[in-house]
C-alpha cells in the first residue's frame, strides 16, 4: 500500500513538471519605470493636450473707438506671458457705422471673438452666428454681474456674451448758466429738475438775454433720447418698448415730445467732440445729454476753474430700468478654437482688466464689488436697490432689438425736423413694435 502511494505521488509530480516546463522556460517580464528616478515625466504629446492649451491664432473683431481699441490690444498683450500659444490678429470696427449690423454678420463668419454692443448680442445668437459662452464665466463671474446687463445676452436658456464694460447716459448741467436765470425772489435751480422747471429753461433763458442752448443731445442716437425721455418723466428709459403703450402714451411723455419739438430752436443736435467742453463750461449750453465716459473724460481735461461750472447729474439712475450702452465679448460658430477663445474671454474680462478700462476710458465695470475700488466720483451702483438700475432687466431683449432702435432714430430724425406730428410718429411707432412682435 506504501509503495503504491509513493509511486502515485511520483507519477503526479512528474506530470506537473511535463506541464508547466514552456512557462519556467520563458523570461519574466520585469515593469520599467514611467519615468527616470529624480526625472520629471516625459511632456504629453501635442495631440493630446486639452483643447485649451493647444496653439491659438484668433481673430479678433472689436468695435470700439481707437483709445479703447488700443486699450484692448495692451491687455491683451499682458496676457501672453500666460497664455503663450496664443496669438490674436486684431481688426477695429468703427461703432457709428451705418451698415454695422452687416459688418458684424461678415465678421461674425471670418472671427473667433467678436466685442459688440450688447443690442447685437441676440441678433447674432439667433442668426446661428455665436456659439454659448456660458463656460466663460469663471468662479463667481456670473454671480458679480448686474441684471441689467447680463439678460440682455441671454436666450433660449444660454449665455451668448460675456459683458465687459458699460457706458450710460448722464445729465451734465452748466451751473453758471442756471444760477444766472433763477429769479431774484425765487430758489436756485438745482439739478435734478423735473418736468415743470424743464418746459420753463427755454423761456427762462430767453428772459434773461442769454443765448445758451437750453439742451445739447446727439442727434444721430436713438439712446441718448431715450435718456432724456426717461430723465424728464421719471420713467424707465424703455419705456417706448413697452407693447401695452401705458408708459409713453400719456401726460407726462407728451409734455416732453411737446417741449423737444417746440423749441428745436434752442436744441443742440451735437456729439461732444473736443471742442464742446471748453463751450460747455464758458455758458453755451444750459444742459448735455453725454455718457459717463464722456463727461468724466471731457471733465477731467478742463482747467479746475472751468470744470467747477458743470456738474454731473445721475439722480435719473434711481429708476428701474436705464439703458447700460454695454459691450460684451462673443465666440463665433466658425471658431476653431472654442475652449482657447472662451478662455481668453475669461481673462480679458477679469477684475484687473475691468478696472484698467475704468481709469482708463472712463467705461464701467460689471462687477458689483469693484465699485469699492474705484477712484475718483464714481457712481455707488454696488448699493443700488433690487427694483432700481442696474438690477433689473430691460423690457427690450427681442433679437431684433438693434433694428428697432434704428427704426426709433430715424422717426426721431423725421420728428425733430417736422416731417411728423406727435400723432403720426405715434402712430408709426405702435406698427414698428406690432411688426417686431410679429418677426419673434
Amino acid at each position: 500500500m506504501g509503495r503504491r502511494k509513493t509511486l502515485l505521488v511520483v507519477i503526479v509530480l512528474g506530470l506537473m513538471a511535463l506541464l508547466l516546463s514552456p512557462w519556467t522556460s520563458a523570461p519574466v517580464a520585469v515593469p520599467e519605470p514611467s519615468a527616470s528616478p529624480n526625472e520629471p515625466s516625459a511632456p504629453t504629446p501635442a495631440a493630446t493636450l486639452p483643447a485649451e492649451e493647444e496653439p491659438a491664432e484668433l481673430k479678433a473683431a472689436v468695435v470700439s473707438d481707437e483709445p479703447g481699441f488700443e486699450l484692448l490690444r495692451e491687455q491683451a498683450e499682458s496676457l501672453r506671458s500666460r497664455r503663450p500659444d496664443t496669438s490674436v490678429e486684431w481688426v477695429r470696427i468703427e461703432p457709428d457705422r451705418a451698415d454695422l449690423g452687416l459688418e458684424l454678420r461678415d465678421y461674425a463668419r471670418e472671427a473667433d471673438v467678436l466685442l459688440v454692443p450688447n443690442e447685437r448680442v441676440r441678433e447674432l445668437a439667433v442668426e446661428g452666428s455665436l456659439l454659448p459662452v456660458d463656460a466663460a464665466f469663471v468662479g463667481e463671474a456670473l454671480s458679480e454681474q448686474f441684471n441689467a446687463l447680463v439678460s440682455q445676452v441671454k436666450w433660449n436658456g444660454y449665455l451668448w456674451g460675456v459683458p465687459r464694460d458699460f457706458d450710460p447716459y448722464v445729465i451734465v448741467w452748466n451751473r453758471n448758466v442756471l444760477d444766472a436765470i433763477r429769479a431774484a425772489d425765487a430758489p436756485a435751480l438745482s439739478p435734478p429738475l423735473g418736468l415743470p422747471q424743464w418746459q420753463s429753461l427755454p423761456r427762462l433763458l430767453a428772459d434773461k438775454g442769454l443765448i445758451a442752448s437750453w439742451l445739447a443731445i446727439d442727434g444721430s442716437d436713438p439712446l441718448a433720447f431715450l435718456a432724456w425721455l426717461g430723465a424728464v418723466t421719471g420713467g424707465r428709459q424703455d419705456a417706448l418698448f413697452d407693447r401695452t403703450e401705458e408708459s409713453w402714451n400719456g401726460e407726462g411723455f407728451d409734455r416732453a415730445m411737446e417741449l423737444l419739438s417746440g423749441e428745436r430752436v434752442g436744441l443742440s443736435l451735437t456729439k461732444p467732440d473736443d471742442s464742446f467742453w471748453p463751450a460747455f463750461a464758458a455758458g453755451k449750453y444750459a444742459a448735455a445729454v453725454v455718457r459717463e465716459s464722456a463727461a468724466a473724460k471731457g471733465l477731467s481735461e478742463l482747467p479746475a476753474s472751468a470744470a467747477a461750472a458743470l456738474s454731473v447729474d445721475r439722480s435719473f439712475w434711481d429708476s428701474a430700468f436705464v439703458w447700460p450702452s454695454g459691450t460684451s465679448f462673443v465666440v463665433s460658430s466658425g471658431t476653431e478654437h472654442e475652449e482657447a477663445a472662451r478662455s481668453w474671454i475669461a481673462e480679458m474680462t477679469e477684475a484687473a482688466n475691468q478696472l484698467q478700462t475704468y481709469e482708463e476710458t472712463g467705461r464701467l465695470p460689471v462687477y458689483r464689488s469693484l465699485y469699492e475700488r474705484l477712484t475718483g466720483h464714481p457712481p455707488d451702483l454696488a448699493s443700488a436697490g433690487v427694483r432700481s438700475f442696474p438690477n433689473q432687466p430691460p423690457l427690450a431683449a427681442e433679437p431684433g432689438l438693434s433694428g428697432q432702435l434704428e427704426r426709433l432714430g430715424a422717426l426721431w430724425k423725421d420728428w425733430m425736423e417736422g416731417r411728423l406730428s406727435l400723432e403720426e410718429w405715434k402712430r408709426r411707432w405702435r406698427s414698428s413694435l406690432a411688426d417686431a412682435q410679429a418677426d419673434d
